[in-house]
C-alpha cells in the first residue's frame, strides 16, 4: 500500500512538471537593452510594461530587461524618471521564441519638463545657531547673535563688541583683541575686507554701523586657510541682515542724561525756546543791519556802533541747577 502511494505521488509530480514545462515552452519572451539616446549609456531601473496585462520588468545594472508573455501582438510602455514616456506598438511574440527589442530613451522637451526649485537658508541670527557654529568650528572664535543684541541696549557695533570676551574698545570705536592694538586687527563686512577708516592709522571705526542691522558677528582669533591672514589679534566678521521678505516699520524710543550736569549746579545763559531740543529758534541769528565782511571794513566807526547796538545783549551767564 505504501509503495502504491509513493508511485502515485511520483506520477502527480511528473505530470505537473510536464504541464508547467509545456506552458513555459508555449510562452514567448521579449528582451533587450535600454539606453540613453544622446550618451548611449545604459539606464538602470527603467520600467517596461506590457499594456493590457500585469506583466512587466525593470532593467538591471546593465540596462537589460526580460519579459515572459503568451504569444501575441503587444504594445510596450517604457517609463523612467527624467525621460519622456515611450510606447512601442506591434511587438510580436511567438511561442517559445525570443523577441529582441533594444530601446532608447529621450529627454522630454523643455515645455514638458517642469522645473522645481526649492530654496532655503539657515538661520544665523539665533543664539543657538551661533553657539553651534562656535562648537563645530576648527578655530578659536567668539560669536555674537542678533538675538543677543536685541536683549541689550547697545546702539552701534562698537557697543556690541565691548561685551565680547577678550575684546575691548579704544575711544569707544577702535577694537583691541587679545591685548593687541587696532592696527593688528582686521575687519570684514559680509565677506568683503574693509579698508581703514582713518587717514593716519590702520584701524576701523566700529561706531559707523547701528546694531539694528547686524545679523551676527564672528571674531576669529586664529588664522584659517579660507580667511585673510593680515591680522595678529583678531578678524572681526560683521554680517548684516538680509533684505526682509515683507515690509516692516520699527519705532524706537530712548533717553539719556549727562552725569556732569544732573543733580549739579552749572553755568548757562538764556538762549532760544527750542534749545532743549538742540534747535535754534533764530535768537542767535545776526540782525539784518549787519552787512557783509567787505562792507563792514568800509563802514565808519559810527555805523559800526549802530550795528553793535542791534546785536543780542546777552553777554553774561547765570547759575542753574541740573535737578
Amino acid at each position: 500500500m505504501r509503495r502504491i502511494t509513493i508511485v502515485l505521488q511520483f506520477i502527480i509530480v511528473f505530470v505537473l512538471g510536464a504541464i508547467t514545462q509545456a506552458s513555459a515552452q508555449s510562452n514567448g519572451k521579449v528582451s533587450g537593452k535600454v539606453t540613453d539616446r544622446k550618451s548611449g549609456e545604459s539606464l538602470i531601473g527603467v520600467t517596461v510594461i506590457v499594456q493590457g496585462t500585469s506583466t512587466g520588468a525593470v532593467t538591471d545594472v546593465e540596462g537589460r530587461y526580460n519579459i515572459s508573455v503568451k504569444p501575441g501582438t503587444y504594445t510596450l510602455q517604457v517609463k523612467f524618471m527624467g525621460y519622456a514616456t515611450k510606447e512601442i506598438s506591434e511587438v510580436v511574440v511567438k511561442a517559445g521564441g525570443v523577441t529582441n527589442l533594444d530601446l532608447t530613451m529621450d529627454e522630454p522637451k523643455s515645455e514638458k519638463l517642469n522645473e522645481v526649485v526649492i530654496r532655503g537658508s539657515a538661520r544665523t541670527e539665533t543664539l543657538n545657531s551661533l553657539l553651534t557654529f562656535q562648537k563645530n568650528t576648527n578655530t578659536v572664535a567668539q560669536v555674537v547673535s542678533a538675538e543677543t543684541i536685541r536683549k541689550s541696549p547697545d546702539r552701534n557695533t562698537s557697543d556690541v563688541l565691548k561685551r565680547v570676551p577678550g575684546a575691548s574698545m579704544i575711544d569707544g570705536k577702535y577694537i583691541v583683541v587679545r591685548g593687541l592694538s587696532d592696527r593688528y586687527n582686521q575687519t570684514m563686512m559680509n565677506g568683503a575686507l574693509m579698508s581703514s577708516t582713518e587717514p593716519d592709522r590702520k584701524t576701523f571705526s566700529f561706531d559707523l554701523f547701528p546694531s539694528s542691522i547686524i545679523d551676527n558677528i564672528i571674531i576669529n582669533k586664529a588664522a584659517t586657510p579660507e580667511m585673510p591672514a593680515e591680522f595678529a589679534g583678531g578678524l572681526v566678521q560683521i554680517n548684516t541682515k538680509d533684505v526682509p521678505d515683507q515690509n516692516f516699520f520699527n519705532i524706537s524710543v530712548g533717553s539719556g542724561f549727562n552725569t556732569n550736569v544732573l543733580g549739579k549746579d552749572f553755568y548757562s545763559y538764556k538762549g532760544g525756546k527750542f534749545d532743549f531740543f538742540g534747535v535754534d529758534d533764530g535768537d542767535r541769528k545776526l540782525p539784518g543791519i549787519i552787512p557783509s565782511a567787505d562792507e563792514l571794513r568800509r563802514s565808519s566807526p559810527a555805523q559800526r556802533a549802530e550795528m553793535a547796538q542791534a546785536l543780542n545783549d546777552k553777554w553774561s551767564v547765570s547759575d542753574e541747577s541740573g535737578n
